[in-house]
């Protein structure tokens, strides 16, 4: 009889745990305004106050000093910010690709949009640096053939935009690009590249479809605006200008 119970009490169970369907009947929500009408909550703010002084410190962290405000926009197809910008990620992951790998970088590529304000003149702090780059995004190169590398520059050619580019110098005459040199040497189709960039670059953001897919990837683990203030806070004061790396001829 027990024994009966026991498997009665199991069916039971069982015929409860049957998968039901239920269906959403209504959503609801009130809007909570935040302003000073709240009371201070005391405990939080005292639990916070040594991170918040400790972040508050570092943030405002003096690097350099910037003689002239540095802008994007400067130049229809070059600026000295980004000059700044790509030449200080080159000589970055430069170095740690040549210790890895024994192999240089030919040239960077960075997008136009990634650059979010200005540099203003002035004492700059880190504070500044996550102004200008307050992504995560991390410094990586991509080795591409010859033709995903022509399929950069057309991409180039038709965006007209001052991209930040280093170790590239490009000539346009009219809608064209006339002229590409590679480290002072002409662009060869037949050859492969190894491009600096970013990650959010090299799965194709911005429409930079032809980094997607390289022929190797290397990730150096280097944040960009890591590397921008680990070379700032390195210098005195910050020495940049046009030097004519992107020009259109006529």
């Amino acid at each position: 009889m027990k024994h009966y119970l026991f498997f009665l009490l199991i069916i039971a169970f069982l015929s409860g745990c049957k998968e039901k369907t239920f269906q959403l009947y209504k959503i609801t929500g009130n809007q909570l305004d935040i302003n000073d009408s709240l009371s201070t909550d005391s405990i939080f703010l005292n639990s916070i106050r040594p991170y918040k002084d400790t972040l508050r410190n570092k943030i405002n962290t003096y690097l350099c000093y910037n003689p002239v405000i540095l802008d994007r926009k400067e130049m229809p197809l070059e600026s000295s910010l980004g000059n700044l910008y790509a030449d200080i990620c080159y000589e970055k992951a430069n170095t740690i690709f040549l210790k890895k790998t024994t192999k240089k970088i030919d040239f960077a590529l960075f997008n136009f949009g990634g650059i979010r304000t200005t540099i203003p003149k002035g004492n700059i702090t880190v504070e500044n640096i996550f102004k200008l780059m307050p992504f995560e995004n991390k410094l990586v190169v991509v080795e591409l053939s010859g033709k995903q590398t022509q399929v950069l520059f057309d991409y180039l050619e038709n965006r007209k935009e001052a991209h930040p580019i280093s170790h590239l110098r490009l000539k346009m005459t009219g809608n064209k690009l006339s002229s590409i040199l590679i480290n002072g040497a002409p662009f060869d189709v037949s050859k492969n590249y190894f491009v600096l960039t970013h990650d959010y670059l090299q799965h194709g953001g911005d429409q930079m479809n032809f980094f997607k897919d390289p022929i190797s990837l290397f990730d150096t683990e280097y944040k960009v605006r890591d590397a921008i203030i680990d070379s700032l806070k390195d210098i005195d004061t910050i020495k940049v200008k046009l030097d004519g790396r992107f020009v259109k001829i006529k």
